[in-house]
């Protein structure tokens, strides 16, 4: 899966004046890390920079350094200055004025290079994670019988497939109707959830087509849909940016069954392709805050003359209570991976603290 997310620095040379504000340095920033095998771009950058997605703002090619445009594990990451001003660069010197040596013999291809994002964390949604609108979901192609004895058909079966319209594809990927997603504000339909089921590779055409049957999650049945399994969605480059205006949103669902957010959870925000949200849109995450009752305010209410008797009495009966919300608090960050017209998934990549469905989505601050 590395062979996705090579050639990221080059972007970020390239694309460095989209940017405008300037990248804060931490506090405690080190003077130089050592790559380890494991990190990420976004790991590092974060050691260095109050925000992580502005690194093209101070990076710094060393042409010195051979293949300054990758970073491997081994690499020496450090902070210079350049005309007074800070700036992150690839070196083989440590501060104390060490050379790092290297053995000659050394040979890196560009598949070693450190990757954005934990891939193992997204790999599994790249290609199976789908959001559909309900004519997709009836137009799409679908199971009809299998090989099998059974009315379920598992990995190496043969399958059979009726509504082939691409007859050029060969790979396929098999899916079961989800839950729908439903926008929390508008009760608008954003799609319905695809839920992945297996991969097939075809080998017969026609009417009904034969399938076979690889890398199945669960055990297909008649009914199950499939689509051209697309490998554009393996992306080379994950290039995280601030989107140029957002007026938030929510989280609307989480993948795995979890019922609080972590780091490195996946989740759904309702705002897709249409509110233009691309691949590598950093954004913060703020809890929402709480109702809660106000006593005092209460107690206020009921000593207040300008109130009627009858409100007074109607407040009584229902038990009505003086309530404010709290502020909402930042609690972490994400980062788009894949977008849809509706709907979009995003890769927590911090959680300061407890995060849930329905917290809200903002610009990154």
């Amino acid at each position: 899966m590395k062979k996705i997310t090579i050639g990221l620095l080059s972007a970020l040379f390239s694309l460095s004046a989209w940017f405008s504000s300037a990248a804060e340095l931490r506090q405690n920033h080190p003077e130089f890390h050592v790559v380890q095998p494991g990190d990420t771009l976004w790991d590092i950058s974060e050691k260095f920079l109050q925000s992580p997605w502005l690194w093209p703002e101070i990076w710094h090619v060393n042409d010195q350094v051979n293949n300054p445009h990758l970073i491997f594990p081994g690499d020496i990451i450090g902070l210079v200055y350049v005309d007074g001003q800070p700036r992150i660069t690839k070196t083989n010197r440590l501060p104390n004025g060490t050379v790092k040596l290297r053995p000659k013999a050394r040979e890196l291809s560009a598949d070693s290079a450190i990757t954005t994002l934990p891939l193992d964390a997204i790999a599994p949604f790249l290609t199976s994670a789908q959001v559909v609108s309900e004519e997709q979901l009836e137009d799409s192609p679908y199971v009809v019988g299998s090989d099998s004895d059974r009315l379920l058909a598992a990995e190496n079966n043969k399958v059979y497939m009726r509504g082939i319209i691409d007859e050029a594809a060969q790979k396929y990927s098999f899916f079961r109707r989800g839950d729908p997603y439903i926008d929390p504000e508008t009760k608008e339909l954003l799609g319905i959830e695809a839920i992945h089921v297996a991969e097939g590779q075809k080998i017969m055409p026609g009417d009904p087509a034969v399938m076979k049957v690889k890398k199945s999650t669960l055990e297909l049945r008649v009914g199950d849909r499939a689509w051209p399994t697309n490998d554009e969605q393996l992306r080379p480059v994950y290039f995280p940016h601030s989107p140029k205006s957002f007026e938030g949103g929510q989280i609307i669902s989480v993948y795995g069954g979890v019922q609080q957010i972590g780091q490195y959870n996946v989740v759904v925000i309702n705002r897709g392709e249409r509110e233009n949200m691309e691949v590598g849109h950093v954004l913060s995450i703020y809890r929402r805050g709480a109702t809660i009752v106000d006593d005092i305010a209460t107690q206020r209410r009921k000593d207040d003359d300008s109130v009627s008797t009858w409100d007074k009495i109607t407040d009584t009966v229902t038990n009505s209570k003086e309530t404010v919300t709290l502020p909402d608090e930042l609690a972490g960050r994400l980062m788009i991976f894949r977008t849809f017209e509706k709907v979009s998934l995003g890769l927590v990549l911090k959680a300061e603290k407890t995060i849930h469905v329905f917290d809200k989505v903002k610009m990154p601050y």
